[in-house]
């Protein structure tokens, strides 16, 4: 609690408050459990802890299931594990959906326990309840389902299990409804959205090493390893194996596509605490190591407590700026702006956390240099229209006039007169092929988010434009098509389009709107542009 009090915001909590001000059954990146979360919280208590309160409960309740689940009869090797598990202590205050996701994982495998001893309505009921709130609170949770039935798929076989398919789908299916109707946002970024650069060895060896210094920045390795070689002694035990088997495969080979992100196994905390508690308490000459090194790691997860709470300046090495001066830079920007209403750039946290810490909404434009966001649905970008502005940015803002010194960085600025963009049109196309004469058929169908965007898009005209990412470390291609969003276009637009030369087989494409801003908006998911002749 005083850790979450005193803390400033992880960039991303910033972003899901914001969340917390628009409850609804889904968000662009992920499901609303944490938004809920922030808003019971916030109810409660103001500021930094208000909005982490639930998260810290959740956090510490966690380990405590964990207990219950292990039920160990050496409490004291018990947590000499997890006081060397540093990601349950530090990790257990910040607001992000990591910490209700292993909270319900947890309480998954409980329920799991009981229902496969006892196969009893109330044990279904209650299974089938945590399923849908480990998906509500993020899409990782399915990974646990899946494991969960493939190391033991003849409880598939009981008819029970129908029922907790049809009342876990069934309890889930509001926010599959909010996917359907916002045109599955979720699924269309995490799935075909990222851009990600050409691999690089650096992408598997971080993500390994990401591996052992979550399980336990000095013990990891041996937490890993005790659980993998803990052979399961009943049902619970083998899913929680395969679910530790299956996770850390399918994100090693993921990382050989894309960066991949260490914290996306943060739900395998509890089986490595169960299986390597299993292992080295029958081995206990093995445990040597948890206990030789727990007090360097009680000390590494104390300094690092205090590192976050003060602003100590000496370590260069050790990046904390998204915990640091977050105050006086939302100051200087709103002393800046004089008044003005505040939009970001490329920045969904920065204008998150100005909306935070400054107590003004602002609003992020998202261009073709980045991606989209939940800001692309709210309605603050229809509020903002014809409206004088203030811009900041630093990505894409080579041609702003202006700029501020904050604390954390100098950003970019500029005045705009009367306001205007269109990242709340979607268009809607498909994968492109480039025919021997260098053109393409394009086929794009305008989405709208509400009237007032329809109609401010018919009568101002958005002149379309055609993004191409080369791979590597090229620049985007900006075309613009010569065609714009009109009466003629109100339900397809259907053209030819003529391509410069390009020496690559395959890129990346997104479509965006010009509006005041010297950058267009992106307003398309990710497709592909490919010559027609390969294969």
């Amino acid at each position: 609690m005083v850790q979450a009090a005193g803390t400033e915001l992880f960039d991303d909590e910033a972003y899901y408050w914001v969340y917390s001000r628009f409850i609804d059954w889904g968000y662009f990146d992920h499901p609303p459990m944490i938004a809920v979360l922030i808003k019971l919280g916030t109810a409660i208590l103001p500021g930094e802890l208000g909005l982490r309160f639930f998260i810290v409960l959740m956090g510490t309740a966690t380990i405590a299931l964990i207990e219950y689940l292990t039920k160990p009869k050496d409490i004291r090797l018990f947590f000499a594990i997890v006081l060397n598990m540093a990601v349950l202590q530090i990790g257990g205050i910040i607001a992000v959906p990591d910490i209700p996701l292993l909270f319900f994982t947890v309480l998954f495998f409980i329920c799991y326990q009981r229902f496969d001893e006892k196969n009893d309505f109330i044990s279904a009921i209650a299974l089938a309840l945590v399923i849908a709130l480990l998906l509500y609170s993020k899409y990782h949770g399915i990974l646990i389902i899946f494991f969960t039935i493939l190391s033991n798929p003849s409880i598939l076989t009981r008819w029970k299990t129908l029922l907790i398919i049809l009342l876990s789908v069934g309890l889930f299916m509001p926010h599959v409804i909010w996917q359907i109707l916002h045109g599955l946002p979720s699924i269309n970024y995490h799935l075909f959205e990222r851009l990600s650069p050409p691999y690089k060895v650096s992408f598997t060896a971080d993500f390994v090493l990401g591996q052992l210094l979550i399980a336990g920045p000095l013990v990891g390795w041996m937490i890993i390893w005790a659980a993998l070689k803990n052979r399961y002694a009943n049902a619970t035990e083998k899913a929680m194996y395969w679910s530790l088997i299956g996770t850390y495969t399918l994100f090693f080979l993921s990382s050989f596509r894309s960066r991949t992100e260490a914290n996306w196994t943060i739900l395998l905390m509890a089986p490595l605490v169960v299986l390597s508690y299993r292992y080295l308490s029958q081995n206990k000459n093995k445990a040597r190591w948890i206990y030789r090194l727990l007090p360097y790691s009680i000390a590494l997860v104390l300094l690092v407590r205090v590192y976050m709470i003060v602003d100590i300046q000496a370590f260069k090495f050790m990046p904390k700026d998204e915990f640091h001066q977050n105050k006086e830079w939302a100051v200087a920007i709103k002393k800046k702006a004089n008044g003005l209403p505040v939009v970001f750039t490329n920045s969904y946290q920065r204008a998150s956390k100005y909306w935070f810490y400054a107590g003004d909404t602002s609003f992020s434009l998202n261009t073709y240099r980045y991606r989209r966001s939940n800001y692309n649905f709210w309605p603050m970008e229809e509020q903002l229209q014809g409206r004088r502005v203030m811009v900041f940015g630093s990505m894409g803002a080579a041609a702003m006039k202006d700029s501020v010194q904050t604390p954390r960085m100098l950003l970019a600025s500029e005045t705009m007169d009367a306001f205007s963009s269109f990242g709340a049109v979607d268009l809607v196309g498909g994968n492109l092929q480039i025919d021997d004469k260098g053109y393409v058929q394009v086929v794009l169908k305008p989405g709208y988010g509400n009237s007032q965007i329809r109609e401010r898009a018919m009568t101002q005209h958005p002149e379309i434009i055609l993004i191409i990412y080369p791979s590597g470390k090229q620049d985007p291609i900006l075309l613009p098509t010569g065609r714009v969003i009109g009466h003629d276009s109100e339900y397809e637009l259907n053209f030819r389009l003529q391509l410069p030369p390009l020496e690559e087989k395959k890129y990346a494409i997104r479509w965006g709107l010009k509006g005041s801003f010297s950058e267009p908006t992106i307003n398309s998911r990710t497709y592909s542009l490919i010559h027609s002749d390969s294969k």
